[in-house]
């Protein structure tokens, strides 16, 4: 293998590694955003309950994301809506998951927002080797090959921390 294309190679692999923790930051936003969703059908859910006097059934779209969420808590409401209890005691179960969720996203959004500058100089800091051999190549300096694997070693290593800094598990 050519120094060009190993460097060529080194760079796009340091490129894909420094974008992991940003698209796995922008999948949890985006799941943070269909919680919040699911929140807030949860609370019209309830509040439509309150005011009606016979009870409703259930829309089975809101139980499936409901259920895609993967909340421990969510097996009380499926059980309160499966043994088809009052309206007012399934309001106020769809209530208290409605509100358990927001303080999840918030939480969730929160810790979002706490580690974007780490990781924002994580990528900063992971993307300078790339750029340092880039500028070596151009001075007519050739790197070795097993010292660029070592490099994306590294590299794979400082993203798999970045990675761990922006994933926010409640």
């Amino acid at each position: 293998m050519s120094a060009d294309a190993a460097l060529a190679l080194v760079c796009v692999l340091i490129s894909a590694l420094v974008t992991l923790p940003a698209i796995q930051a922008m999948r949890g936003r985006q799941a943070s955003r269909v919680a919040s969703e699911v929140a807030t059908e949860l609370a019209e859910l309830a509040s439509a309950l309150r005011r009606a006097t016979d009870a409703k059934p259930l829309d089975d779209a809101l139980l499936a994301r409901v259920r895609r969420l993967g909340m421990p808590e969510a097996i009380t409401f499926e059980f309160v809506q499966a043994g088809r209890a009052a309206p007012a005691l399934l309001a106020d179960t769809a209530q208290r998951l409605a509100l358990r969720l927001k303080r999840r996203v918030a939480f969730e959004r929160k810790m979002l927002a706490r580690t974007a500058p780490g990781r924002r100089r994580g990528a900063i800091a992971t993307a300078a080797p790339g750029v340092t051999l880039l500028g070596l190549r151009m001075a007519d300096v050739i790197l070795p090959l097993p010292a660029m694997v070592m490099l994306v070693v590294v590299e794979a290593f400082g993203c798999w921390l970045l990675w761990r800094v922006a994933r926010v598990e409640v």
